[in-house]
């Protein structure tokens, strides 16, 4: 046996051995979800409510929130029909006070909080000269900063219990920037980075903090999106592409990976199909990624329509969408809420 081989056979020990450490350290890690307290931000519709539908499935304590009041009696009636028991606050995660209460108000009548899920967050549509400093504030107010505020005023009570999980739910679109997206993506590489820096500071606290990073959902999000510029052909592409098998992951599979992530107090992960090979090619060729959406802006719409005013999705149907092409995106938004 040459140097070479036996160099080669240490090489695949030594990774077959961290692996399997790496196995045994999760598994240490596990949790059940069952009387959990439980708190997830923009939990009334869309993929928060599909995790909060399966906690409540697994015996967790829910407490919800969102700006919408119509939308969380919705949601809290559904799951309170499941069998869990829920508190569920209106609150706008871009506002420190809010949140600060709607925390409170939850610790102190559970007497703690176990695990922290955010997922509340906006998608801004349209080509660069269609947004404005304000879609990029908005963006950066709610995607990262809501989540920082939750973090900031949860940790507290984690602390004080000496345990605790947090997970943000980011984006593939966090790791590598869509054209046309360009404030969600700005600010889903700042939570990224939050999410990561988080973990490393709170690991040594046993309070294990997860990076969600998904791609494409079938959640019927496209509906509650903002459209800009030629909002109807930005809202065709979006939805549409929402509702492609084997591109758009089934929300109910995204949410058990995501759930199954914290349960194994996991780092940074991505939440995908694995039909969908576009995730493992822009890790493994991150230029070339670049230069293919390059050419996908160049067939996106140009500015025009409304120009920089902004249209929700459900104000920017056409003759394509809704269609047999988007059937699947609308069937999941009645499904979650957004209608």
């Amino acid at each position: 046996m040459n140097k070479l081989t036996k160099l080669a056979i240490t090489a695949a020990v030594a990774y077959g051995g961290l692996q399997w450490g790496r196995t045994v350290v999760r598994r240490n890690r596990e949790f059940s979800w069952r009387d959990k307290r439980v708190v997830i931000s923009g939990g009334s519709r869309g993929l928060g409510l599909v995790l909060a539908r399966q906690l409540a499935d697994q015996g967790a304590r829910l407490a919800i929130c969102a700006r919408s009041a119509d939308d969380l009696n919705v949601a809290a009636n559904e799951l309170r029909h499941r069998g869990a028991e829920v508190i569920a606050k209106p609150c706008d995660v871009r506002d420190k006070t809010q949140v600060a209460s709607f925390i409170e108000e939850v610790a102190q009548e559970w007497g703690g909080i176990d695990v922290l899920i955010n997922v509340a967050g906006i998608i801004t549509v349209g080509p660069l000269d269609s947004m404005t400093m304000d879609n990029f504030e908005n963006s950066m107010r709610t995607n990262c900063w809501g989540a920082l505020h939750t973090v900031l005023e949860t940790l507290p009570h984690m602390r004080n219990q000496g345990w605790g999980r947090i997970v943000n739910v980011a984006s593939v679109g966090g790791k590598r920037a869509v054209p046309h997206m360009l404030p969600y993506a700005a600010s889903k590489f700042a939570l990224v980075g939050l999410s990561n820096g988080l973990r490393a500071e709170l690991k040594q606290e046993n309070i294990f903090v997860t990076t969600a990073c998904p791609g494409l959902m079938c959640t019927g999000s496209p509906r509650n999106a903002i459209f800009k510029g030629k909002h109807r052909e930005e809202y065709t592409w979006f939805s549409i592409g929402d509702s492609i098998p084997g591109m758009a992951m089934n929300a109910e599979t995204a949410a058990n990976q995501i759930l199954n992530a914290c349960q194994h107090g996991r780092g940074e992960v991505f939440i995908r199909n694995p039909l969908n090979f576009t995730i493992a090619l822009q890790q493994m060729f991150p230029e070339l990624t670049n230069e293919i959406l390059a050419i996908a802006a160049r067939v996106l719409p140009e500015m025009g329509g409304i120009g920089r005013r902004a249209a929700k999705g459900h104000q920017s149907e056409s003759n394509w969408s809704p269609s047999v092409l988007t059937t699947l995106t609308q069937r999941a938004a009645v499904q979650n809420n957004e209608i």
